[in-house]
């Protein structure tokens, strides 16, 4: 396998340094997941949600010529710009204008913070959601916890999700009492889309044809400065405002898969805090039972690594250089469901979204350098 995969860079004239234009997707059928270490090597090539039928490929022109002729199969994916059900989201100006609108609803829970724009210019928005600084505890003793959603632009849901959160939390601020207790204890940012121009063309993507869970500086890669100069202007926003702050607790949501997702994805190696990343993963999957319930892992969570490697992901570089240990949830085996199951996937997910919010106040601070 791995003289093929010379001979397919060499076929393309392509090398790591000159970047890609992933134009084709296909699922590779391959159960004994013979190639899927070789393929996830490859730089030309980005592998994803290995299952136990085989794993989503993406790659340059040539990628489906290129595993035909060495025999590996496959079978195409259709592009999702073709699926008109996808007309009823919300488009992402239409996100941003719904957390304008909140903030006007709820101005003293709910603070908007642009922290750049995409490649085409949209906003980058998130959303911090705490008690009026005259309530609950003092808001500088209040911890940071941040939800990222939508960084591939074609995995929805934790977009949709996060918006619904924001409106849960600030509209039952003073109702429910577990959700006053959590605004009066913490500071909750969310941002909904960190790829906005993707969910706008309906790919994976950034404008720019780059992978942003790929792209954040790995102390396991030759890429391991933790620099944001010449990076994509999404990283670029995110580790600016990452190094603004103090979160504890993180996690990032994705499609694709239904399962939580513990660091690390980048390195054999366990975490120095695997046994606690087991445990708030599996308080998070207890609650969430079609998640609990999973038939492809064992209560709903993987490491990562064992899963599949990951170099470049925001996971891995959020504890390794600002010791914010972040999960990552992969909401719905479809990436784009139909609309009308999103409210379905909020009222499930909804348990384990504010119990892991609460878990801020327990999570240990970490003095183990990796």
């Amino acid at each position: 396998m791995t003289k093929t995969l010379i001979l397919f860079s060499v076929m393309f004239g392509m090398s790591a340094q000159a970047g890609f234009h992933y134009t084709q997707e296909v699922k590779v059928i391959d159960p004994a997941h013979r190639y899927l270490r070789a393929l996830s090597k490859h730089p030309e090539l980005i592998v994803d949600h290995p299952t136990h039928l085989g794993y989503e490929v993406y790659g340059p022109n040539g990628l489906q010529a290129f595993l035909t002729k060495y025999k590996i199969k496959f079978v195409n994916v259709e592009p999702l710009a073709t699926k008109r059900l996808l007309d009823n989201y919300p488009s992402a100006e239409d996100t941003v204008k719904k957390e304008q609108d909140l903030q006007k609803q709820y101005p003293s829970l709910i603070t908007l913070i642009e922290i750049g724009k995409s490649v085409e210019g949209r906003s980058l928005m998130f959303a911090r959601i705490t008690a009026p600084a005259t309530k609950g505890r003092a808001l500088a003793a209040r911890p940071e916890f941040k939800f990222i959603a939508n960084m591939h632009g074609d995995e929805i849901v934790g977009r949709e999700l996060m918006i619904k959160l924001i409106e849960d939390l600030a509209s039952n601020y003073g109702k429910d009492q577990r959700i006053t207790q959590i605004l009066d204890n913490t500071q909750v940012y969310i941002l909904p889309s960190m790829n906005p121009d993707g969910a706008t063309h309906k790919v994976r993507y950034n404008a720019h044809g780059v992978d942003l869970n790929r792209s954040f500086p790995d102390f396991t890669t030759s890429d391991n400065v933790n620099d944001w100069h010449n990076r994509e202007p999404e990283i670029q926003a995110v580790m600016k405002f990452q190094a603004q702050h103090n979160f504890k607790l993180s996690a990032n949501f994705h499609g694709g898969s239904e399962v939580v997702n513990y660091p690390w994805d980048t390195d054999q190696k366990r975490h120095p805090l695997d046994s606690y990343l087991q445990q708030i993963s599996l308080n998070y999957t207890r609650v969430v039972p079609y998640l609990w319930n999973s038939t492809e892992f064992k209560n709903g969570i993987t490491n990562g690594y064992d899963w599949y490697e990951v170099d470049g992901g925001m996971q891995d570089w959020s504890y390794y250089w600002h010791k914010d240990i972040q999960l990552t949830i992969e909401l719905s085996g479809t990436k784009w469901p139909d609309y009308s199951t999103v409210a379905n996937y909020y009222q499930a997910n909804r348990p384990g979204l504010l119990e892991y919010i609460e878990e801020t106040q327990h999570t240990p601070t970490p003095k183990i350098r990796y």
